[in-house]
């Protein structure tokens, strides 16, 4: 179970250890530092970063794009904090938004190596996945990961999750287009 709260505006998911709340210009900060402390941790898994990746500048793009793609409703950025130190952890994108018909949407997600490994994305994507169900009134949620990230796996499976398929050379990872397995968490029925 978790609770939203609305604080001047700003929606925030809290779960047990975790709490959600879109990216501000102020985060940019923390975010930089915690992204260069964890770059060789990350980027075997992520895109390849371009040169202006940690910059202020390309930050405030990136937060700019958000909240123009939550006030549209097709996206959606949540970064992840440590709910007692409130220290930035992670972060959790909602993509590819699609309703009617469909009324699915992509999850990606990344995790500060310091924190990875102590429950904190199984509490973020357990709260994510309830929003995304109960809030959103989504039926599906997608994600995909490279075969050999066995830990991005095991996370996925642990909150529901389960392997659909294979697909290959799905994304560019590091430079390199990647196969990657497809999984999918369904809504429950009642």
């Amino acid at each position: 179970m978790y609770n939203i709260f609305l604080l001047k505006k700003e929606k925030k998911l809290i779960g047990e250890k975790v709490l959600l709340r879109k990216p501000k210009i102020d985060n940019w900060k923390e975010w930089a530092e915690l992204r260069q402390r964890s770059r060789n941790f990350l980027q075997p898994w992520e895109p390849k970063w371009p040169d202006n990746f940690l910059t202020r500048e390309s930050f405030t793009s990136f937060v700019n794009i958000s909240n123009i793609s939550l006030k549209k409703k097709d996206n959606y950025n949540y970064f992840i904090f440590n709910k007692e130190t409130n220290s930035l952890m992670g972060g959790i994108s909602l993509t590819n938004y699609k309703s009617e018909a469909y009324k699915s949407i992509t999850i990606g997600y990344w995790m500060g190596k310091e924190y990875a490994g102590k429950g904190y994305m199984r509490d973020a994507l357990n709260l994510i996945c309830e929003y995304c169900f109960n809030d959103l009134n989504l039926n599906r949620i997608e994600a995909a990961c490279l075969p050999k990230n066995l830990v991005s796996k095991k996370v996925l499976l642990n909150v529901g999750f389960k392997v659909e398929g294979y697909a290959k050379k799905y994304l560019n990872i590091n430079g390199k287009l990647e196969d990657h397995l497809l999984l999918a968490k369904i809504k429950k029925s009642i």
